[in-house]
């Protein structure tokens, strides 16, 4: 998540410039990588992040809407503020689904 105002359930604007601090993991994970390449680890490690923004639009989210994961389940969306948990299980299935890792790691903040 790299910015998030909470899309059509829209955050309060007191503290809204803080909500970029969502990308918490991302960073983590961007990081470990770049240190991973630059000590030349021998080491097979894949970092995974979903960017994404949360911001209302025309074509947001609505609570209510009903979405279909990448792994096929369907979710209904009660509050467009809990969109974190649905990039997060869709980038696990397809980390899971197209690295077939022995196990995995989440940095999600």
């Amino acid at each position: 998540m790299t910015f998030d105002t909470g899309g059509i359930s829209i955050k309060p604007a007191e503290g809204m410039e803080q909500m970029k601090w969502d990308m918490g993991g991302a960073g983590i994970v961007t990081g470990l990588m770049r240190a991973l390449a630059r000590r030349k680890a021998k080491a097979n490690v894949v970092g995974v992040i979903g960017l994404v923004e949360n911001m209302p639009s025309g074509s947001a989210q609505r609570p209510g809407d009903v979405v279909t994961s990448m792994s096929g389940q369907t979710i209904e969306v009660i509050n467009t503020d809990a969109e974190g948990r649905l990039v997060l299980a869709d980038a696990l299935w397809y980390t899971q689904d197209r690295f077939k890792p022995t196990s995995m790691i989440d940095l999600a903040t």
